[in-house]
């Protein structure tokens, strides 16, 4: 983005003042400290997006900051005292016991304990087959983690169960809405003790469905959803594995290529994806556009269709018209999955500072905590 508005800013046109700065301010021809000072006094109190590059409604981006900041000092407003944290069964209760009713709720343990993976599944020459395997089995681990941790409490609260260290440990780390490192180690998940069980629910049974397509990759005859997964980044790995072989060719000559149209990608393999968002442009006719004012801040993409080809074959896209878009795992963008490269219209620096942006996963904040499945698609522009 800096590489992107340093050539805006500092030419020799812009300082000139023959062109307003973002098309908006009007850089003065004099070197007076006065001239200066009197510019900046006309500048209003509030910035406008447009100065930036940015899309008019960030400000619903910026107010949706702004709350999970301020939702998150409350929750620290109402963390408990290091005096809450010693044993007392009767506050433990009132703390943990939703938790773990939340739990029972959500996760049938019982039925997931009766799949059984084999070890000549997860050994599988087909890397997608094995991949979902994998990820099932993982699953049952954390689950019986999760498990163990909350039925130790639960005994300890309701029953005779004998208050361990390990368990004390847990409890605490509970307590603070946290989550135990014996879970993060397994998957690294949302830092709610709440929201970690509502996400792992959701991806535990999603992935169970999984399970009857694994045999010969059957699951990618039909678009999915890489917020599925706990690892979708080991799936785009498999899947590039599965390429590579397909077209003997080793998996570092490989680059991954994208589309919006159907049938538009000549590859052995190819994987359609629903459930993409993007934010900060708009997507129309398969090309990314700037982002109308009245536009919502998030739009739900239609399927995407991607693949691995060699790097040495041609660009889908004249290279000149396309748009480097980066796919995070949720709004943060604190972990980045991949890159697509999508076409667009008019000037790509401008996409870049708009910083439009897909999510593989989102949490929507509404009375009660809902959990969207969305691929999310950043994109950056060349």
């Amino acid at each position: 983005v800096i590489c992107v508005q340093e050539p805006g800013i500092y030419n020799s046109e812009t300082m000139a003042g023959s062109k307003k700065l973002s098309g908006l301010i009007q850089v003065p021809k004099t070197s007076e400290i006065k001239d200066i000072f009197a510019l900046i006094s006309k500048l209003p109190d509030i910035d406008s997006p447009e100065i930036f590059g940015l899309p008019s409604n960030i400000d619903r981006s910026v107010q949706r900051f702004n709350s999970a900041k301020i939702i998150l000092s409350l929750k620290q407003l109402q963390s408990i005292s290091a005096e809450d944290l010693k044993f007392n069964r009767e506050k433990w209760m009132a703390q943990l016991g939703s938790l773990l009713k939340l739990w029972k709720a959500l996760v049938k343990v019982e039925e997931f304990r009766k799949f059984r993976i084999k070890a000549s599944q997860l050994s599988s020459t087909d890397p997608i087959e094995g991949f979902i395997y994998m990820e099932f089995y993982n699953m049952q681990q954390l689950m019986e983690r999760i498990h163990e941790t909350l039925e130790g409490i639960g005994n300890v609260l309701y029953s005779s169960g004998l208050l361990t260290s390990a368990i004390e440990k847990d409890a605490t780390i509970l307590l603070k809405n946290e989550v135990p490192q014996r879970w993060t180690s397994i998957w690294d998940g949302p830092q709610s003790s709440t929201e970690y069980i509502r996400t792992f629910s959701r991806k535990a049974n999603a992935i169970k469905g999984w399970l009857p397509k694994a045999a010969g990759s059957a699951i990618l005859k039909e678009p999915i959803s890489l917020a599925d997964l706990f690892h979708p980044e080991t799936f785009l790995n498999a899947f590039r594995q599965k390429s590579a072989r397909a077209m003997k060719k080793g998996i570092d000559d490989l680059k991954l290529v994208c589309s919006f149209e159907d049938k538009l990608i000549k590859a052995p393999n190819i994987i359609s994806i629903k459930e993409l968002l993007l934010q900060g442009c708009t997507m129309e006719g398969g090309r990314i556009i700037e982002q109308a004012e009245n536009r919502l801040e998030l739009q739900v993409l239609s399927y995407c269709y991607i693949a691995y080809l060699p790097k040495g074959e041609e660009s889908i896209y004249p290279a000149k018209s396309t748009v480097d878009v980066p796919v995070y795992f949720g709004l943060s963008r604190e972990q980045l999955l991949c890159q697509f490269v999508l076409p667009q219209v008019g000037e790509a620096h401008d996409k870049i500072i708009s910083g439009a942006v897909s999510y593989t996963h989102l949490t929507l904040p509404t009375s009660d905590l809902v959990q969207i499945s969305v691929v999310a698609v950043s994109l950056k522009k060349k």
